[in-house]
């Protein structure tokens, strides 16, 4: 580990074992208004995203400094309701830039038989959580089309993040610190959202999705997600957008998907 708490490229983080239970999948796709049966005994692995801050977490990094840019999750088959994972990560690399450390953590979910489930990159900016981007200029909803709305509530909010402790998704006082006006809600609620929207006819077995969070959203915002095209089996590129009622672009991503 280098100074200031920061690890260096290529350190390892610390391996463990995860799973998705029914339980937890419950809290977490009722947090995010989706219905927690929709995917019967497969799991949604945007719950893994999770996993990958606390591996961060794990090795000490101060995830409370860590402002989520990017995220891909790769899913490679179906992951069970209860199946053991053992995740395993390193960081790839660290780019000092005028506003901060910028962090990719690459990431694997092995099986019992030691074969990738889901692959998963991490991209974080070591800044005060506030620093975040205006969310782009312009109609973001312009050349898409509306999929769902969600309303945010801080109870939804709390229950989608609580595993990872993190003050900025909770504590009031603690966001004004840092100039928001109230905590944000966590940027992988909008990959729940975006599998969501990918799974409409039925959720491939393998799929890839590549997310940016141009801009923070708040615990009490409403969210429209939208599609660029119709969504099946095969998107072929197709882009999510997830748009806050202030306009801001919260989330854009963009689904492959195999059969």
């Amino acid at each position: 580990m280098s100074k200031e708490g920061r690890l260096s490229p290529g350190s390892d983080l610390p391996a463990w074992d995860t799973s998705v239970s029914a339980s937890r999948q419950k809290r977490y796709l009722t947090a995010a208004e989706v219905d927690p049966n929709r995917y019967g005994e497969l799991a949604d692995v945007s719950i893994l995203g999770t996993d990958c801050f606390l591996s961060l977490r794990k090795a000490r990094i101060r995830i409370d400094r860590q402002v989520h840019m990017e995220q891909i999750l790769h899913q490679h088959g179906p992951v069970s309701i209860d199946e053991t994972l053992k995740i395993k990560g390193k960081i790839e690399s660290v780019d000092e830039t005028p506003v901060g450390a910028k962090t990719k953590a690459v990431f694997e979910f092995l099986r019992s038989d030691g074969s990738v489930a889901v692959s998963a990159e991490t991209v974080t900016l070591e800044s005060d959580p506030g620093k975040g981007s205006s969310g782009g200029s312009g109609d973001m909803r312009s050349g898409f089309n509306l999929l769902s709305q969600k309303l945010l509530m801080p109870t939804k909010v709390q229950a989608y993040t609580e595993e990872l402790g993190n003050r900025i998704h909770f504590d009031p006082a603690y966001a004004v610190r840092y100039g928001l006006r109230a905590p944000l809600a966590s940027g992988l609620m909008a990959i729940t959202w975006a599998i969501e929207a990918l799974s409409e006819g039925g959720l491939p077995d393998e799929f890839e999705l590549s997310a940016r969070f141009p801009a923070p959203f708040y615990w009490d915002d409403g969210v429209d997600v939208m599609a660029d095209k119709k969504l099946g089996k095969k998107p072929e590129g197709a882009r999510i957008r997830c748009v806050a009622s202030t306009g801001a672009l919260a989330c854009e991503a963009t689904l492959q998907a195999s059969e």
